[in-house]
């Protein structure tokens, strides 16, 4: 099953990030409607039930959130002083163009550079810090720029969505777009064939500063089982190394299990099970430590056996991230599936580890 292109473009175009991510659960809130009303936290996480309420219940959540910068300050010549919200490296601000999410509408900015014949030699592969950085809106003054900005709107690249080749897409958000792609693709495909076990969908959000969705759903829900999906790093490019990523990961060869301290063995064990009999493609890759996603969090709260399913993206946390639709619709698929073995009677085994 090739991927639904128009939510996917639409999930990745709207701009979401961290504290900002209502546009973005907007278009699942649109996408989800015919399967049920959706409940909300004031946090802004969002979640919807599919399935039998007595079953045993399967929560699959990805973040909604992105990366992105804010603005923190205009100058006296109308330039635009920025903060990261999340992983945003200095290298990637100069010459950039970036779009501030305004409350008259978007503002285009480019990230101001010095020209490279005028930078010494030895700087010229360095990028100032992000506090000695700004943007131009091409205001002549600090008036005319507040008139357009205010401090704290929320910044994001360009917002563009390209097929590099058949199936292989280029776009801001992937992380994690696609996995929230992922659950509301799974949520239509459970709901089409449901089981016994009761499946939610949760589009989460502040992962990418503080996990703050994540520590607040910890706490509300207590399900049979948890299946985490987000973005893992591709190996499959000059730029990557697979044995100092902990396993190789390819583009397009489907989803990526996490084998270590990011899954409950018990459950990993069944969701390769099921990905066989499914005929899905899976990766393996180590996860020796903490996970850096909503896992952790979810992990930590001891209330479910969780999985942590991750996508392959080439070049997370920057303007462009790759992705397959191959892999978006495996995921999705998997997820389903895995939600039906679960609710199967005796299948929903015990997930407490034994030697």
């Amino acid at each position: 099953m090739s991927a639904d292109v128009e939510l996917l473009r639409s999930l990745c175009l709207a701009p979401g990030p961290t504290g900002f991510e209502a546009p973005a659960q907007e278009v699942v809130r649109r996408r989800l409607a015919p399967l049920g009303e959706m409940q909300a936290d004031p946090l802004g996480n969002i979640w919807l039930d599919v399935g039998p309420a007595e079953g045993p219940q399967v929560v699959v959540t990805a973040h909604a959130d992105q990366i992105g910068l804010i603005v923190t300050y205009v100058d006296e010549h109308g330039y635009v002083s920025v903060e990261k919200i999340g992983g945003v490296a200095p290298l990637l601000v100069p010459g950039r163009h970036f779009v501030i999410h305004s409350a008259g509408g978007s503002v285009h900015a480019v990230g101001g550079k010095k020209p490279t014949h005028i930078i010494p030699a030895d700087e010229r592969d360095k990028a100032p810090a992000l506090d000695e950085q700004f943007l131009d809106i091409g205001a002549s003054s600090r008036e005319e720029a507040v008139e357009r900005v205010a401090i704290g709107d929320p910044i994001t690249f360009t917002p563009e969505f390209v097929e590099l080749a058949p199936g292989v897409f280029a776009t801001q958000a992937f992380d994690d777009r696609a996995g929230v792609y992922c659950l509301v693709r799974a949520l239509e495909l459970y709901a089409a064939a449901p089981g016994a076990a009761r499946l939610t969908g949760v589009s989460s959000v502040h992962e990418e500063t503080t996990f703050m969705g994540a520590k607040s759903l910890a706490k509300r829900l207590t399900p049979a089982v948890m299946i985490v999906v987000d973005a893992d790093f591709c190996s499959d490019t000059p730029a990557a190394d697979a044995k100092k990523l902990a396993g190789e990961v390819k583009l397009g060869a489907g989803p990526v299990l996490g084998r270590g301290a990011g899954s409950n063995h018990a459950l990993l064990a069944i969701a390769r099970e099921v990905a066989a009999a499914e005929g899905i493609a899976v990766q393996l890759k180590a996860a020796p430590e903490a996970m850096s996603t909503d896992a952790d969090e979810l992990m930590a709260a001891g209330a479910a056996a969780t999985l942590s399913l991750s996508i392959p993206v080439r070049y997370m946390h920057s303007p462009f991230e790759v992705a397959h639709g191959d892999d978006l619709e495996a995921t999705a698929r998997l997820i389903a599936a895995l939600a039906r073995r679960v609710g199967e009677a005796g299948a929903a085994e015990s997930f407490v580890p034994r030697v």
